[in-house]
């Protein structure tokens, strides 16, 4: 067995022991090797932009002292930084130079900012609902549980860049969410067995995988039990080979859930309980939710990640003031817990809040084209409207959890339809709130300028079906079909003049109703639609 190139350097020097090399860096030229070593001590640098770097803050359940946050945005206006909120309820500094990054990452430190093993094959950031244990339908609060599962990991050489790759958690204690968690390795989902409350384990999440069902009940006091049961199986069973399939899905794959329940029960002293039933809820989320001890929480919104310096410091500013609490969604939101009054004294910045978007290109050097900057040219009105969940990724990584939402976008390039151009990947039938299927690529490629047309057509024959929400919709009109007529439908609802209703028939019934339409492509038969597509789309998209 041969191990790949990150697993033969944990091999020469370990990452925990790898700090006392970091003082003396020479941050203008770091080798490869270093590169990898510092993710596990959240300072990013990329050999596609040498010169600029990132830290990555943690934040244990997306709970941050006020304080804290006014340090980092003192920090950040210092030093000229931006900053950003990630997808995994936390924070991200970018801008950071040789120079400064890391008389930054000892100021975050001494401030008691911990960016530890916030990248690369680490626990990431442990995620919860960012109203976890203040809502009436929550059953159990998990931010307990999480520092208890990040206490015994972080800065522990034992953990410390030991996995085979990155390992995603999330646990959720509450009956009714907005956010949903089926993309990580590892999910808690609040569960009920003959009356006891606790959680149902789902494993082998990730960007393009939903969590499966291992059909085993955790009681609350055997979460921390449980998850190093879990993170044993995956150090010593998980695979070591290939960098691209070294996730713990890609161990299930390989040996059957079955196999893996047996491993995590060899590693519990606590005999495994068969699942209960998984108690979940799909909300809708608000500006301001009122809480069971009487106050609210306020949803301030990022523009789908970023926050002005300006306003997070209005914000810290405010929460110290009113004795607040501050909570980070991993929709990129900041929430503040505690208001007496569903009312803040600064003034918002309007974004659309259900979309989630990838760092883009000004920040990350895989991504193809700015998102936060090109998100505005989506439909935001009616995606706000209909609380429409959009996943926005610059890459095929799939930061923005594309797999995981409504409607996913990937951004992409191509000179398929003219010149070299803007295009973005569609990916439609997501059934992320129950841990279904991920959602199914669609279009290939659809030219930036002409994508808001056709999300709008989308959008409109979901207001025409009567279903309560887009992924209702998809589950009853769409996901029975094939990818490819799928496609071919949204195609002939532009391209035809007086295109038929979308009714729920066989796809057979549906395409026969396409091709009585006079102005249907006049086209053989092909497999998989693919004349009638090719025709139709390059009417409609060629330069």
């Amino acid at each position: 067995m041969r191990l790949n190139k990150i697993e033969r350097l944990k091999a020469e020097l370990s990452p925990f022991e790898y700090r006392q090399k970091i003082d003396s860096l020479n941050f203008a030229n770091l080798e490869e090797a270093d590169r990898f070593y510092l993710k596990n001590y959240g300072i990013y640098n990329n050999k596609l932009r040498p010169e600029s770097f990132m830290l990555r803050v943690r934040v244990a359940g997306g709970r941050m002292e006020a304080q804290q946050l006014l340090e980092i945005v003192k920090t950040a206006k210092t030093e000229s930084l931006e900053v950003v909120l990630t997808a995994r309820a936390q924070l991200e500094l970018h801008g950071l130079c040789a120079e400064n990054v890391l008389s930054v990452w000892q100021r975050l430190l001494d401030a008691g900012v911990t960016t530890l093993q916030t990248l690369t094959d680490n626990f990431r950031n442990i995620v919860t609902d960012p109203y976890d244990g203040l809502l009436p339908s929550s059953r159990i609060e998990s931010y307990p549980l999480i520092a208890q599962m990040q206490a015994t990991v972080l800065d522990n050489p034992e953990w410390m860049g030991t996995l085979p790759r990155k390992f995603n958690t999330a646990i959720s204690g509450s009956e009714m969410i907005h956010t949903h968690f089926y993309g990580n390795d590892l999910y808690f989902a609040l569960a009920q067995k003959e009356g006891v409350w606790g959680f149902n384990l789902y494993l082998g999440g990730k960007n393009s995988e939903s969590a499966r069902a291992a059909d085993i009940f955790v009681l609350p006091q055997q979460v921390l039990e449980v998850f190093l049961a879990v993170a044993k199986t995956f150090r010593e069973h998980g695979l070591r080979q290939s960098r691209a399939k070294t996730r713990l899905f890609h161990l299930i794959e390989a040996v059957g859930m079955a196999q893996v329940r047996e491993y995590i029960a060899s590693y519990c002293d606590s005999a495994l309980e068969c699942a209960g039933e998984t108690v979940q809820q799909k909300s809708v989320p608000q500006t301001f939710t009122a809480l069971r001890d009487g106050t609210y929480g306020c949803c301030v919104q990022s523009v789908y990640g970023k926050m002005e310096r300006e306003q997070l410091e209005a914000v810290a500013e405010f929460a110290i003031e009113e004795g607040l609490s501050i909570r980070f969604g991993v929709d990129q939101n900041l929430y503040l817990v505690g208001l007496k009054e569903p009312s803040v004294s600064f003034k918002p910045v309007p974004a659309a809040s259900q979309v989630t978007a990838c760092a883009g290109s000004r920040y990350c050097a895989l991504s193809l084209w700015d998102i936060k900057e090109d998100t505005a040219s989506l439909p935001l009105a009616l995606i706000e409207k209909y609380h429409i969940q959009v996943g926005f990724s610059g890459c095929l990584k799939g930061c923005g959890r594309h797999h995981h939402c409504d409607i996913g976008l990937v951004g992409l390039r191509t000179n398929l339809f003219g010149d070299t151009q803007k295009a973005a990947r569609v990916y439609l039938g997501g059934e992320y709130s129950s841990g279904g299927a991920p959602a199914r690529l669609i279009f290939l490629s659809v030219p930036l300028k002409h994508l808001r047309q056709l999300l709008e057509t989308l959008i409109k024959s979901f207001e025409a079906s009567g279903q309560k929400d887009f992924e209702a919709f998809c589950a009853a009109y769409l996901n029975g079909h094939s990818s490819a007529f799928v496609l071919l439908w949204f195609l002939a609802k532009l391209y035809l003049k007086r295109p038929p209703q979308l009714e729920k028939v066989s796809e057979a019934v549906l395409y026969e109703r396409l091709k009585a339409c006079e102005d249907f492509p006049d086209v053989a038969k092909s497999e998989n639609y693919a004349e009638a597509i090719k025709v139709m789309m390059h009417a409609l998209w060629d330069d």
